[in-house]
C-alpha cells in the first residue's frame, strides 16, 4: 500500500512539473505576443513620439491583465523601444534621423558579417536558409500589392534576422533582434506608412537572394549594402 501510495505521489509531484511549465510557458509567449503587438502598433502610428502610456490603458487595449504587460513592457524598455522614468512615466521616445541613421549603419555591419559568414559556408544549411528568405519575399511581394503595411514590416523584419540567423552565430543573432525592433519602430515612427517604397524594398530583397542562389558573395554584399544604403537615402527625402 505504501509503494502505491509513493507512486501516487511521485505522479502527482510530475503532473504539476509539468502544468507548471507549461504554465510558464504560455505566460512566455504571451509577454512575447504583448511585445510583438505593441511594436505593431507603434508601426501603425497608433502612437506618436513623445507620447505617454500607461499600463491600464495597454492591457485595456489588448484585452489582457496587467501582469504580462508589465512583463512585456519591461522587455520593450530594455530593447529601448519604450523609456521608462523613474517617476513612473512611460512614454515613446523622441528619435532624430541622425540616430535613425546610426541604427542603420550597426544593421549593415551585424547583416553584412553575418551574409559573409553565411556565403563562406560557415553558418546554416544553405537550403533551409534560403528557403526561409524565399518565403518572406514573397510575403513582402504580396503584402506590398496589398499596402499591409504592419504585416509587410514584420514579413520584411523575418526577412533580415533570417539573413542575420543564417550566421549560425546566436550572439550576433540576439545583439541584432533588439537593434533591427529599434530600427524598425524609429524608422516608421518617423516615415509614415504611407511614405514607404514598398516596391523598393521587394526589388532590395530579390537582388540579395538572387545573388546568394547563384554563390556569388561579392554581388550578394552588394546587393545588400545598396539595399540598407537605400533606406538611408530615403530618411533624407
Amino acid at each position: 500500500m505504501g509503494g502505491c501510495f509513493n507512486y501516487l505521489l511521485f505522479f502527482i509531484a510530475l503532473w504539476g512539473g509539468v502544468c507548471y511549465n507549461l504554465h510558464m510557458r504560455i505566460k512566455s509567449n504571451l509577454d512575447e505576443i504583448l511585445y510583438d503587438r505593441i511594436i505593431e502598433s507603434l508601426i501603425s502610428g497608433d502612437y506618436v513620439m513623445g507620447e505617454n502610456l500607461t499600463l491600464d490603458e495597454l492591457a485595456r487595449r489588448f484585452g489582457v491583465s496587467r501582469t504580462p504587460v508589465v512583463q512585456a513592457v519591461k522587455l520593450l524598455v530594455n530593447d529601448g523601444i519604450l523609456i521608462s522614468m523613474s517617476n513612473g512615466r512611460l512614454y515613446v521616445p523622441e528619435y532624430s534621423l541622425d540616430t535613425v541613421r546610426e541604427m542603420c549603419e550597426v544593421r549593415r555591419l551585424m547583416e553584412g558579417y553575418a551574409l559573409d559568414e553565411f556565403m563562406a559556408g560557415r553558418g546554416r544549411a544553405a537550403d533551409g536558409v534560403i528557403r526561409a528568405l524565399d518565403g518572406y519575399a514573397e510575403q513582402c511581394r504580396r503584402l506590398a500589392g496589398e499596402t499591409r503595411y504592419v504585416e509587410f514590416a514584420t514579413a520584411d523584419r523575418k526577412f533580415h534576422r533570417t539573413l542575420v540567423e543564417a550566421s549560425g552565430n546566436g550572439v550576433l543573432l540576439e545583439t541584432y533582434n533588439r537593434v533591427q525592433a529599434r530600427f524598425l519602430v524609429a524608422n516608421y515612427l518617423i516615415r509614415p506608412p504611407r511614405t514607404r517604397n514598398l516596391p523598393g524594398t521587394v526589388a532590395g530583397h530579390d537582388a540579395i537572394l538572387g545573388a546568394i542562389r547563384s554563390g556569388d558573395a561579392a554581388a550578394a554584399a552588394a546587393s545588400l549594402r545598396e539595399h540598407i544604403v537605400g533606406v538611408l537615402k530615403t530618411l533624407s527625402m
